[in-house]
């Protein structure tokens, strides 16, 4: 009789095990989830040798990973579960290595969820294609609801970010350093006034973070941007996550950092 409380460390080590196993025998595990197949069939389809097909379907088999099926051998659906789930994690690892110089800026006590990198699109170095991520990421014509801090990258576009800003009225929330939003102020006061009077609210912290998180609402979707600056305010590096959890995260970080906001306009 199988128990719902196990070792735990125990558990962790028949998991990386199975882990490695998938990995190192992906190719057969792949052919087995698309159809079933004998041996031999395996043999000439992968072009390996009879004895790593042996030693493969039985490793996989002793897992639960591949049963018997009409003559051969097919996929169970932990199989293909596990095929899937393995080549996620890789993606995920790839996209947490690629994201470096976003994390090698954050703060210690800013923890990114594992979740944030699970299909996420990460763009670090090459500006060209910053510029093109952010520009596709922060088109705000479908939005329904933006909140973020430090964000003054949004404001690039002007004049159509302020109209589709003020299009979202209190849909908006944006919540800046004190230095972000003198010099948003400085820069363009008719529309960041604009953009109050119709409802965005606006409001700035003391400190002045390296790194920044937008959440977009769409009707469909909704995102999460991670973003670290240059010295000129721009985004450097960027990481961006359609992954429900992740999405959570970022409202969370955005909503403790406007408790402690002050309103850009106090008198209203």
């Amino acid at each position: 009789m199988s128990s719902w409380v196990g070792d735990g460390d125990e558990d962790d080590e028949d998991a990386a095990d199975a882990f490695e196993a998938v990995g190192r025998r992906s190719q057969i595990l792949q052919a087995l989830s698309s159809e079933p197949l004998s041996k031999a069939e395996l043999v000439r389809a992968l072009s390996v040798s009879r004895s790593t097909v042996d030693r493969a379907v039985e490793r996989l088999v002793d897992l639960g990973l591949v049963e018997r099926s009409d003559g051969g051998f097919a996929a169970t659906t932990a199989g293909r579960v596990a095929l899937e789930t393995h080549d996620e994690a890789l993606r995920a690892m790839a996209n947490v290595l690629d994201a470096g110089p976003v994390l090698d800026r954050l703060p210690e006590s800013v923890n990114p969820p594992p979740s944030l990198f699970r299909d996420a699109v990460v763009c670090t170095g090459d500006l060209t294609s910053m510029e093109r991520r952010v520009s596709i990421d922060f088109d705000l014509g479908e939005v329904t609801e933006v909140i973020g801090f430090n964000g003054p990258f949004l404001f690039s576009s002007w004049p159509e970010v302020r109209e589709q800003f003020m299009r979202l009225g209190d849909g908006a929330t944006l919540v800046l350093s004190a230095e972000s939003l003198d010099w948003l102020s400085n820069r363009y006061p008719d529309g960041l006034d604009a953009i109050v009077d119709a409802g965005v609210r606006v409001s700035a912290v003391d400190d002045e973070p390296e790194f920044g998180v937008v959440v977009m609402n769409r009707p469909t979707t909704a995102s999460v941007t991670l973003v670290v600056y240059d010295h000129m305010g721009g985004p450097e590096a960027l990481v961006v996550s359609y992954d429900p959890s992740a999405v959570a995260w970022g409202r969370t970080l955005v909503a403790a950092r406007a408790e402690t906001a002050r309103p850009y306009r106090p008198d209203e």
